[in-house]
């Protein structure tokens, strides 16, 4: 089965979930605000609802994988940790994260560890701090860890678009 994708895919950023980075190598000033080029890459355009920031929308996780695999995801909203959980995630599995984080817009990162390696992580920034975003993250077919956005299904749109596999880190 071939899905098409509707949003953007990157591989999640290794290192430090404490370290202020994105997931395409670039340098921070300490905010998470830049981009590979060390420029700053926040908008002075309000988030959804009028709050600065972008909205968190769906979190899924997948194994397309043939073996299992165990992730764990810890979403940071504002600086504090409001949803914290483990899949063991069978070949073909997947789940979607219960949204315990808030549903307006903000600052938030993704941090995710697979089958107790380094932590890895992704923020807004990450994909150029749009307005709403839905992360798909996947174990891909090699059993790195990769991540999708998506800016205009679930709660960022009325569209249904589906994620295909991204680039492996």
């Amino acid at each position: 089965m071939t899905g098409a994708i509707a949003g953007c895919s990157s591989s999640a950023d290794e290192g430090d979930p404490d370290a202020d980075s994105n997931s395409d190598g670039g340098e921070s000033d300490g905010d998470g605000n830049e981009n590979e080029n060390g420029t700053d890459s926040s908008s002075d355009s309000d988030g959804a609802g009028g709050a600065s920031g972008t909205l968190l929308g769906n979190v899924d996780v997948e194994n397309l994988d043939n073996d299992a695999h165990t992730i764990n995801v810890i979403v940071e909203f504002d600086g504090d940790i409001e949803h914290w959980s483990t899949h063991e995630l069978d070949a073909g599995a997947g789940a979607t994260l219960e949204q315990g984080w808030p549903q307006e817009a903000g600052e938030f990162r993704v941090i995710l560890r697979l089958d107790d390696g380094e932590p890895v992580q992704d923020t807004a920034a990450s994909w150029n701090d749009p307005d709403c975003l839905n992360l798909l993250v996947t174990i891909n077919r090699s059993g790195a860890l990769t991540t999708h956005a998506d800016t205009s299904s679930g709660p960022c749109g009325d569209g249904d678009a589906s994620f295909d596999e991204g680039a492996s880190e």
